[in-house]
């Protein structure tokens, strides 16, 4: 008897064929308890939210007079960013500021690549509502930042002079697990969203300590045992030394600063879970909504075949390596095999090296090149390689690394990209996934997980 799965691969469904006594399991993927939602009653859902906060003021009540930045993340975040703006952008300027600029959380990544769409969305609104809307994106290189002090773990707190200058600050989000922060959460919009890039290099170390920094940890959760994060507290550390600070004049004042957070777990047709106000306290509401909708405890297995999810996570290994901590790496028994069902097909205007590897040369540099350097070496080699050489990208390096070398995972890979340009990676080419499932059934040394969407949930390992 077989059973037939249907996993995400890009924007399409690719389906799968499974000996039912291999299964280890039913189909493993976030759950969903909403019916899907027109645009319009997702939008309500959101005003309902805004306008009954947690421990907060109301938006409107907050913004008269002042000058407001929203932040939101950038394309390379999957999300409801549009609505987040539209519904924004309605509430802020029903109470009249006096000035209002959009901020694009976009980090070290490269505007042109993740910022286009959305800046262009923002014109249009602002337009719409017969309005000036200032769009401002992250430029990590530039002199745009203003240094706060240092975190009680030795990171210099550089933030952005602009979203300095507002006097509200709302933030517009979207959780889920995160792989280093313990769970996608308001502190990443700001460090390392609005930060520059010597303040989000040294957050970012804090990843290699990767059995602390890691999907489900965070100071938020109610769980003592899952609250120590080091790159996790660096992010909140700077997230809230920024709101006791405001630049006015060109003069750096101490003042508590007003902010807002609007958060949610979506998919592109529903809304499971929301709530606004309190940036602390409606994280930590968020972590027991994400906890009930996307944490599994699992029994590992010897076989696991997981897809990442949709775009934008599927389209580069660099995005892909995202579900393998939160899914893989306590799915699957030390030695096991899993197959990874993900396009690859990269973004466009994307060099051809890059495509499908990484986001950009920089990343494919420092991610993929030295994963093919690296691998040959033993892990100790490598990783102390990296602690002394440390620079962005290469605690997803470092992560590949332990997965190969530490666990001895050996990782199968279908995809668009061709099998040379994967081979020097460790990643082993498939082209025909119900092939590598019947072979692997026929051994009858183990059992097979099946997991979807693997960059949006947990899994917990049962044993």
């Amino acid at each position: 008897m077989k059973k037939n799965l249907n996993l995400t691969y890009g924007n399409e469904k690719i389906s799968i064929s499974v000996p039912k006594s291999f299964l280890a399991g039913d189909l493993i993927k976030p759950k969903k308890f909403s019916n899907n939602m027109t645009e319009d009653e997702m939008k309500e859902k959101m005003v309902n939210a805004i306008r009954n906060p947690i421990d907060s003021a109301g938006v409107k009540d907050m913004v008269g007079g002042k000058k407001v930045g929203l932040v939101i993340s950038d394309e390379f975040r999957f999300g409801l960013q549009e609505l987040i703006v539209s519904v924004m952008m309605d509430e802020i300027f029903k109470g009249n500021p006096e000035s209002f600029n959009i901020f694009i959380a976009n980090g070290t990544h490269d505007p042109e690549v993740y910022c286009g769409n959305l800046i262009a969305f923002v014109k249009k609104t602002a337009k719409d509502f017969n309005k000036e809307v200032r769009v401002i994106v992250n430029e990590c290189d530039s002199n745009k930042y203003i240094d706060l002090g240092k975190t009680p773990l030795g990171t210099d707190a550089r933030v952005s002079k602009e979203w300095l200058k507002t006097e509200v600050r709302i933030y517009g989000h979207e959780s889920k697990y995160h792989y280093m922060n313990g769970y996608s959460v308001v502190d990443k919009q700001v460090c390392p969203g609005l930060c520059s890039r010597d303040t989000i290099v040294s957050t970012h170390k804090h990843a290699l300590k990767h059995n602390l920094s890691a999907a489900g940890r965070i100071l938020y959760h109610e769980d003592n045992l899952r609250k120590e994060n080091p790159f996790a507290q660096d992010n909140r550390d700077v997230r809230k030394l920024s709101e006791s600070f405001i630049l006015r004049d060109g003069k750096l004042m101490e003042e508590n600063i007003p902010v807002f957070l609007l958060d949610m777990f979506s998919t592109k047709s529903t809304i499971e879970w929301i709530a606004a106000g309190n940036p602390d306290k409606v994280s930590v509401k968020m972590t027991k909504a994400v906890d009930g909708l996307a944490s599994f405890n699992l029994s590992r297995t010897k076989y696991v075949v997981i897809s990442p999810g949709g775009p934008p996570a599927c389209n580069a290994l660099y995005g892909v390596q995202n579900c393998f901590d939160m899914a893989l790496k306590y799915a699957i028994q030390e030695g096991g095999e899993a197959l990874i069902l993900a396009p690859c097909i990269g973004s466009p205007g994307q060099p051809e090296e890059v495509r499908g590897l990484a986001t950009s040369e920089n990343s494919k540099a420092l991610f993929w090149d030295n994963l093919v350097r690296l691998r040959e070496k033993t892990l100790r080699e490598a990783t102390d390689w990296i602690d002394k050489n440390f620079e962005l990208y290469l605690w997803k390096t470092d992560r590949v690394l332990k997965l190969m070398l530490q666990q001895k995972v050996k990782l199968y890979l279908y995809s668009e990209l061709p099998a040379e340009k994967i081979k020097p990676g460790g990643f082993i080419p498939v082209t025909d996934p119900n092939k590598w499932i019947f072979e692997r059934a026929k051994r009858g040394d183990g059992k097979l997980n099946v997991i979807d969407e693997g960059n949006k949930l947990l899994v917990i390992p049962a044993d």
